[in-house]
């Protein structure tokens, strides 16, 4: 009988946290429609306006821009996106292993990271890697205001020549079922090595340098904030999937435990019937 009552406290507790994992499901399949959305809908316009800013910033009438001086790279910050909170599967242990091949990658160079999302601060590793600033104040739905603070930090930082670079490493939203991390160059922005030969179709007007006095900065804060987005959009995208993978194995330990819960109840009722015959033949003799 006891082994009866246990078997019905597992299964209760199972429902109970199959209906947890079930609402948080669909929640985060809520929250993940309106994030991939807001992701994919700004992703070819900062596309197109890091390309042509690339592009006009590479031409020697532009002038020498501060956020386009190239030099050897002796200290790197490496701004780091991760998830506000938990439950999202692997997402951000994959996040620290993009750092540390990042890191390994860049052996003799001095890294100082900057952490955007509150699960980051979990993940940095304290050994070679100094923490530099850290990014918690996020709202649940991003917007351009609050992100020119991480961008202008960025900024601010490269052209006083804290850092000769700057890197961003960010889970890059791809589907619902898949995202990669990426490690991308945010300063200097230069012209991708690929392209270098091609020539320029832009007429720029008044003139290239201000253009780029006025429209660089504001690119780069578009590619922090679409860095951003593509995080938010992969964040929930995880959630939701661990959420239904928890709400599919606890449907299968549901099953597996009523199984056992029959099976048992089975064996204590053929007990009872045994004893019953037993003692009524022990009565007739």
């Amino acid at each position: 009988m006891s082994n009866l009552i246990g078997i019905r406290r597992r299964i209760k507790s199972a429902k109970n946290i199959s209906q947890i994992t079930k609402a948080m499901e669909m929640v985060s399949a809520s929250k993940m429609r309106k994030a991939q959305d807001m992701a994919l809908a700004t992703r070819p316009f900062t596309a197109k306006l890091y390309d042509i800013m690339a592009r006009v910033s590479s031409e020697e009438h532009a002038g020498r821009h501060a956020l386009t001086q190239v030099v050897p790279e002796h200290h790197i910050l490496l701004l780091m996106v991760s998830t506000n909170k938990g439950l999202c599967g692997a997402l951000n242990v994959n996040i620290h292993r993009g750092l540390s091949v990042f890191a390994d990658e860049h052996r003799g160079v001095k890294i100082s990271v900057a952490t955007i999302g509150k699960k980051a601060k979990y993940v940095v590793p304290g050994k070679d890697i100094e923490l530099a600033a850290r990014f918690d104040t996020l709202g649940e739905t991003i917007t351009f205001e609050e992100t020119r603070s991480i961008s202008r930090y960025a900024m601010d930082s490269f052209m006083a020549g804290t850092y000769d670079a700057i890197y961003l490493v960010y889970p890059k939203f791809i589907s619902t079922l898949q995202n990669q991390v990426t490690v991308t160059k945010l300063l200097p922005v230069t012209r991708p090595k690929d392209e270098a030969a091609i020539p320029s179709e832009y007429k720029v007007e008044p003139d290239a340098k201000t253009l780029i006095d006025t429209l660089l900065p504001y690119q780069v804060e578009m590619t922090v904030y679409q860095t951003l987005l593509e995080a938010r959009a992969s964040e929930h995208s995880a959630r939701m999937i661990a959420m239904k993978n928890a709400s599919d194995n606890a449907r299968d330990l549901i099953s597996d435990l009523t199984l056992d819960y029959n099976q048992a109840r089975q064996s204590a009722v053929t007990t009872e019937l045994l004893d019953v015959t037993t003692a009524r033949m022990a009565l007739n003799e």
